[in-house]
């Protein structure tokens, strides 16, 4: 009798556990789910045949919108700066991020005279606070126990993320938890979200650098000694990621003359460094780590080539939306190509003719209403202002829902995003998700 007692104790005790760890694995399936996938992007080998895909393509891209002009841009500037000077009371931005979380922005203040003004902050007692304006919930600090437990309909709630939606995708993200919530608005990298946000601060970095004389020329090429040069270090997060490796290793294979650093190379380098050492090189390979994604174009372009004054061979990202957010003539399309060796052809063509190759910097020449969306304010500053009523910065958004809101509004227009999910996974280019695995796995 307390042999079978025993039993029937032991039983239950099993049932028990063995309920807990269903339980666990249920409320943890995403990340059990991510690591499954990570682990198979590291073990799964590349079918280096089919890198050839990679060259010679004439994508079909999303259409690149014109965006919406103003008859009178004069004065809508002097309607602008009115305005801007009229938004001088505090709109408060939480950064709302459970526990401790870096904070993914350098700045928490944006300018006062081109933005309005705003204070972001983590402080989450301001919820209730009048000067509260919009709440930004960053893609891999959203916790579905941690979203606010009431809304004020008068706050944007706005979501923040600056990876490619083929790479949330390849590792789990669903965004239930923000469609369930709802969200007001988006800010990322892509021109039609309502707040983009180029890396490194893309768009102000070339109107910095343009303007100038032809004397540029001559110190540009002063400081050359070098033909390529490509730092990566993530190798196999993501299969864009394993891929562009392959791309590279195989250009080094064919011949070219390049210098490769980064942990993927065994070869890391501190950013001063490295900062001292690319202008000494001829062409920076910018290749991403995700693969026609729109808009997807991250500081490999912006600082490691265009601020270093080098020539970008860029892959990721369509040609169209390339054009589309950098100037004219001022980058190299790997995928024009129809080999590495052609590739690598003109490559050595362009460092043995140093008029044809400076023809990729006149741009640092142009005016500075010659730069793609010259006029638009970025990220936190385009956010600022719609706070404040100034929606300037929508004219420029190809989405017809935003580039028709009202220039100047009474308060915070009206935004929706009626699906997260549709809006990052099936309004994006598929190529983003489905070509990867096509050509990476055997």
């Amino acid at each position: 009798m307390k042999l079978n007692m025993r039993m029937v104790h032991v039983k239950s005790r099993a049932i028990v556990f063995g309920l807990l760890i269903f339980v666990i694995a249920i409320s943890n399936y995403a990340r059990i789910r991510t690591t499954l996938k990570r682990l198979k992007n590291l073990i799964v080998p590349i079918n280096h045949a089919k890198l050839t895909l990679f060259y010679n393509r004439k994508p079909r891209a999303h259409p690149v919108w014109k965006y919406r002009r103003i008859a009178n841009e004069k004065d809508l500037q002097t309607k602008l700066e009115k305005r801007l000077e009229l938004a001088s009371d505090k709109k408060f931005i939480i950064y709302w991020a459970p526990g401790p979380f870096v904070f993914k922005s350098p700045h928490n203040r944006p300018d006062r005279a081109q933005c309005g003004n705003c204070e972001i902050t983590y402080d989450r007692t301001l919820m209730s606070d009048g000067r509260t304006a919009a709440i930004l919930y960053h893609f891999d600090a959203v916790r579905s126990w941690d979203m606010p437990k009431w809304r004020n309909p008068n706050h944007l709630h706005v979501f923040w993320s600056m990876e490619s939606a083929g790479n949330m995708k390849n590792l789990g993200y669903t965004f239930a938890t923000e469609d369930k919530f709802g969200m007001n608005a988006t800010m990322s990298f892509r021109l039609d979200s309502d707040f983009p946000t180029t890396y490194g601060d893309g768009g102000r970095l070339l109107e910095s650098k343009m303007g100038n004389n032809d004397t540029i020329y001559n110190e540009i090429m002063r400081r050359k000694s070098k033909l390529a040069i490509a730092t990566i270090s993530n190798c196999r997060i993501t299969p864009g990621a394993r891929i562009r490796l392959a791309l590279i290793s195989e250009l080094k294979s064919a011949g070219l003359d390049i210098d490769t650093f980064g942990s993927c190379f065994s070869n890391k380098i501190s950013s001063d460094q490295l900062s001292d050492l690319i202008p000494r090189y001829k062409f920076y390979f910018a290749y991403e780590n995700s693969y026609h994604c729109n808009y997807y174009i991250t500081e490999k372009l912006f600082i490691q080539a265009f601020f270093h004054d080098i020539v970008p061979v860029v892959w990721g990202a369509t040609k169209e939306h390339y054009e589309a957010i950098v100037p004219e003539g001022s980058f190299i399309y790997a995928e024009d190509f129809e080999s590495p060796k052609h590739l690598i052809g003109y490559l050595e063509h362009l460092d043995q003719n140093d008029k044809e190759y400076l023809k990729f910097f006149r741009w640092r020449t142009m005016k500075l209403d010659a730069a793609p969306q010259y006029h638009r304010q970025f990220g936190f500053c385009a956010l600022c202002r719609a706070l404040h009523g100034i929606n300037v910065d929508d004219r420029f958004n190809p989405r017809q829902s935003r580039s028709s809101l009202p220039l100047f509004s009474d308060g915070v227009a009206r935004r929706t995003v009626p699906s997260l999910r549709h809006y990052l996974y099936d309004d994006d280019n598929q190529e983003c998700f489905d070509i990867l695995d096509k050509l990476a796995y055997l």
